[in-house]
């Protein structure tokens, strides 16, 4: 395994960490604040990992590649050079700090642990970002940011401001995640390649390609969104109703460095054009004056640092605008400084917050006296912020306006850029003066504001970045620092780049700028009541207005789509027949074929049973259309399945013929059992409404019917007569099934080694299928109110007393018919297992045969005698037992062969003495996994159906933990969450 994996790997398993911390058991015997020191010991893990990386780089960025798709040359790839690793060394750090302040800050928050689970997952996919080494990763893991952002700002999922933030901040930013694939997918296509050490190097055949620009425009449109570029911006501040320490690691190291990370590693492939230059600089200056504006406005601490960071994201933008080496030099030290003051700002907002109960500006001042070393932080930080000597910000303002002197384009433009840096910067100098003079110093404006001195720990995690700011200028040898930065600088430029850490480089024309961006700014810091009261009174336009406009478009755009669909099933299934019958008029008529030849053909027995199946087929499917008693009709449509399972057998596809029997089967039983949970008054309206509708109406359908019984037709007789003979994959599976999986049952081989990880879907899929329908018709209706009385035992129709004794009624006969086929089927399906890789059969269709004869069961014996005989029926076990299984046994493959599910032959290893056609390998623990998840799902169906009106323990348990919130006065039961519930249960 790759050490580039490991980084990812380690926080993945601290969210696992953080997600075993939510158990109550665990929950109750660990505080929230060790708890903090404890995960963040993860982080600490994947930042040394990083260290030891960095140090193995020599100049030679490290890459390490999977196979996914081979034969089209994807690959699922890692790339780590110096600026990668400046961003994940910052992603890391800045995570372990906020870890243990969150542990902190959530004290005595019962979801504390769900928070820090979604902020180490959000950890993994910023690494994953930074490190991707092909744009399908670079995708996923981008999108990954998009999603767990989400779930951190909505992390008080009551608070309707949180959950307008998240979405907005999600609709943006996955808009733009949805454009940037398109012009990561074009940009590929174009260099010939997905993998980052291929495009980098064919910036010359990007930029000369006649839709450069589009590629360009489709990528920049998702680094902006990302970056919180103007008029991309408003979901940045929106985000600010997410618990401070995900704020603070939002702003400063992860998510809004996306976008600026993408476009500065995009730059030796598209950079260096008037497109470039114009579109990056452009939208980074407006950004850069917007968010020094704005920010000077804000009464809320935490709006204030949001829209600053605006502004700094904007700096960045402009200087991967410019092909200079002193742009990307001012780039490196801009992110390296805006990450550690800017993540101590919004920690000590938090802790102001934490201990008075207010972030409001207008109720807070003289905070020194009671917290005097959060004073000390903001102090350090706020100084970097301003760009004052002799913290690190103070160079990175100097880097930025050196590089914003140096002529780039026309004169106008070197005149704009120059005024604008310094303004921004002495609003950035007010800003920084408003945080720390207005909340630490002078007296308190609110008498009611009584301020608490925080813990040692809460305050420490934001001191550290804030001394880092100030040491990294004094530091006695910052060679190797000097040395990091450069090759950072160098390999998002594409070229070298020196960088120098000396805060003094003599008197020049960027000192003096800055000089005077110092004095407007400390000018506008005395004046600032008087500044922020005139801006204050300005109404400008937000870009809030076009968002909301946007969302009410859509709404009425979706009134308008919906209106075809108003509920009824007939409707909508008229229109996709129609529509399917329209499409394949307008494309052209489906060539026919000698469907004569294809039922005939073998002669003899086979084709009289051809010809009977499928007279059976029509003549059962037609049955159910002129029958009015549901029962009778499932039947029939029952009968039409097993046609159809005659017919493969007789392809031959005895696999796929006994996999149609037993689900043919099973699916009557639910469908028998549906019949019970409809209100009888219901069924009658819809066979009212069927049979007695006005002649038009009945000719419509009957010619729409028609319609699409001629296409189905004609769909099926083409695939007959037209598709090859000769396949390429068929011959591959029987020259490979044995030799490879030691199977000589070809599907079995399929469906277990060659296609593996579909199978393991599948059931995934089928498994969410019972658990869907018992939230449907078990939690969900019993919580909203839906209950119906139950009868007294005796008198239940399953024919039983309240002792369990059987009624007279129940037949003896019957009983014994059950008990020879339960045991029965135990025995077939344990066959169908064993024997599945020489045999037809598979765990599949022995799930289904178990949960046929437990259906039996509940029929005879009812649902209470059936769990008291049948103990280790626990359908949700055995639904989780057998997925997990899956997992398992393809994680061992993988531990034994490198490579997930693949076929081991442990008999065959372990020398154990088994019967002819007996496998012990990791097909048959694939397939008793199989057997068990479908078991589960079916059982749960059936007892959902079978059982309605009496409780389960599981929701039982739950609606009795919403009675507890309700008695408490906490929540009502139409609002009550799972958080709610485990609160409840603990």
């Amino acid at each position: 395994m790759t050490p580039l994996i490991w980084p990812l790997l380690i926080c993945v398993i601290g969210a696992l960490a953080a997600g075993a911390y939510g158990w109550p058991a665990l929950n109750r015997r660990v505080s929230t604040t060790s708890a903090g020191w404890l995960l963040a010991l993860f982080p600490l893990g994947a930042l040394v990992v990083l260290v030891w990386l960095t140090g193995q780089l020599n100049g030679a960025p490290l890459t390490a590649s999977v196979p996914w798709l081979p034969t089209l040359g994807l690959s699922v790839s890692l790339y780590f050079d110096s600026f990668s690793a400046l961003f994940a060394l910052l992603v890391a750090g800045i995570g372990m700090l906020v870890i243990v302040y969150g542990g902190y800050y959530l004290k005595g928050d019962p979801h504390a642990w769900r928070f820090q689970l979604y902020m180490l997952l959000f950890m993994t996919a910023m690494l994953g970002v930074v490190m991707a080494g092909d744009v399908i990763s670079l995708f996923v893991f981008w999108e990954l940011t998009s999603v767990t952002s989400f779930l951190i700002i909505a992390h008080k999922t009551r608070d309707e401001a949180a959950r307008r933030g998240a979405f907005r901040a999600l609709f943006i930013t996955g808009g733009g995640g949805i454009a940037m694939l398109a012009g990561l997918l074009f940009m590929s296509t174009v260099s010939g390649s997905t993998q980052f050490m291929t495009i980098l190097n064919s910036g010359a055949v990007l930029t000369h390609y006649q839709f450069y620009p589009v590629i360009l425009i489709l990528i920049a449109f998702g680094a902006f969104t990302k970056s919180a570029q103007f008029p991309a911006h408003i979901w940045l501040p929106g985000a600010m109703s997410a618990p401070t320490p995900a704020s603070a690691y939002l702003h400063s190291a992860t998510m809004v460095n996306a976008g600026i990370y993408l476009m500065a590693r995009l730059h030796p492939a598209l950079g260096g054009t008037e497109w470039w230059f114009w579109l990056l600089g452009v939208f980074g200056l407006l950004t850069m004056l917007v968010g020094a504006y704005v920010g000077v406005k804000q009464n809320d601490l935490k709006a204030l640092l949001a829209y600053s960071t605006i502004a700094q994201l904007g700096v960045l933008m402009l200087l991967i605008a410019q092909d200079l080496p002193e742009a990307f030099k001012a780039m490196v030290i801009g992110v390296l400084a805006h990450t550690l003051y800017k993540s101590a700002l919004f920690m000590v907002a938090g802790i102001v917050d934490h201990e008075t109960g207010t972030r409001d500006l207008r109720r807070l001042g003289g905070l020194r006296q009671a917290m005097p070393a959060v004073f000390v932080v903001a102090a350090l930080a706020g100084l970097s912020m301003a760009g004052l000597p002799p913290m690190l910000g103070f160079l990175a303002k100097e880097t930025l306006l050196g590089a914003a002197v140096l002529p780039t384009a026309s004169s106008v433009f070197d005149l704009i850029l120059t005024v604008s840096a310094v303004a921004a910067g002495s609003f950035l100098l007010l800003q920084a003066g408003i945080f720390v003079i207005d909340t630490f110093l002078g007296k308190p404006r609110d008498p009611s504001v009584h301020a608490h001195k925080p813990p040692t720990g809460m305050w420490l995690a934001p001191a550290l970045p804030a001394v880092l700011s100030l040491l990294i200028g004094f530091a006695p040898e910052p060679e190797a620092l000097e040395a990091f930065l450069s090759s950072a600088a160098s390999a998002a430029y594409g070229g070298k780049v020196k960088v120098s850490l000396d805060l003094f480089h003599g008197f020049n024309l960027p000192l003096a700028l800055g000089l005077v961006a110092i004095g407007l700014g400390i000018t506008l810091v005395v004046f600032r009541a008087r500044v922020r009261a005139r801006l204050t009174q300005r109404h400008d336009f937000s870009f809030n207005t076009v968002y909301d406009i946007t969302l009410r478009g859509l709404d009425r755009a979706g009134y308008f789509v919906t209106r075809l669909q108003g509920g009824h099933l007939r409707h909508y299934l008229a229109i996709m027949l129609i529509g399917v019958g329209l499409l394949i008029a307008v494309f052209g008529a489906l060539p026919g074929g000698a469907v004569i030849d294809w039922t005939l053909r073998g002669g003899g027995v086979l084709a009289v049973l051809r010809v009977f199946a499928l007279l059976l087929v029509l003549g059962s499917s037609a049955v159910t259309i002129v029958l009015r008693r549901d029962f009778w009709a499932i039947l029939a449509m029952s009968a039409s399945g097993l046609s159809v399972a005659i017919l493969m057998a007789l392809e031959p596809a005895p696999d796929v013929a006994l996999v149609q029997i037993v689900v043919d089967i099973l699916a009557t039983v639910i469908l028998v059992l549906v019949l019970t949970r409809m209100p009888r008054e219901q069924r009658k309206r819809a066979v009212v409404y069927t049979y007695r509708q006005s002649r038009p109406q009945l000719v419509r359908d009957v010619l729409i019917a028609i319609g699409a019984a001629v296409v189905v037709g004609l769909i099926v007789l083409t695939s007959l007569t037209t598709r090859p003979h000769a396949s390429s994959v068929t011959p591959y599976y029987e020259q490979s099934a044995k030799p490879l999986t030691d199977a000589a049952d070809i599907v079995g081989a399929i469906v277990v080694d060659f296609r593996g990880f579909d199978t393991l879907i599948e059931i995934t899929v089928f498994a969410m299928a019972g658990i869907g329908v018992y939230l449907l018709l078990r939690f969900a209706s019993r919580t909203a109110g839906d209950k119906e009385p139950i009868e007294p035992r005796d008198q239940r129709r399953w024919g039983y007393h309240t002792r369990g004794i059987v009624d007279p009624r129940t037949s003896p006969f019957i009983h014994l018919a059950v008990y020879l086929v339960f045991p029965l089927a135990l025995v077939l399906a344990a066959v169908q297992i064993l024997f599945g890789a020489s045999q037809p059969g598979d765990g599949f269709t022995a799930g289904v045969i178990v949960s046929l004869a437990v259906a039996l069961l509940y029929i005879v014996f009812g649902y209470e005698e059936t769990k008291r005989r049948l103990p280790w029926l626990r359908p949700m076990l055995l639904l989780e037992s057998g997925i997990l299984l899956v997992i398992a046994n393809g994680v061992l493959a993988a531990l034994i062969t490198g490579s997930f599910l693949a076929p081991v032959d442990f008999g065959e290893l372990l020398h154990l003495p088994l019967p002819s056609g007996v496998h012990l390998s990791t097909a048959t623990f694939f397939e008793v996994g199989i057997c068990l998840a479908v078991l589960g799902s079916a059982a749960l169906i059936i007892d959902t159906l079978g059982r309605p009106k009496d409780a389960d323990q599981e929701s039982t348990e739950e609606l009795h933990a919403i009675e507890v919130l309700e008695q408490q006065g906490v929540v009502t039961s139409d609002e009550a969450g799972p958080g709610d519930l485990e609160a409840a249960h603990s």
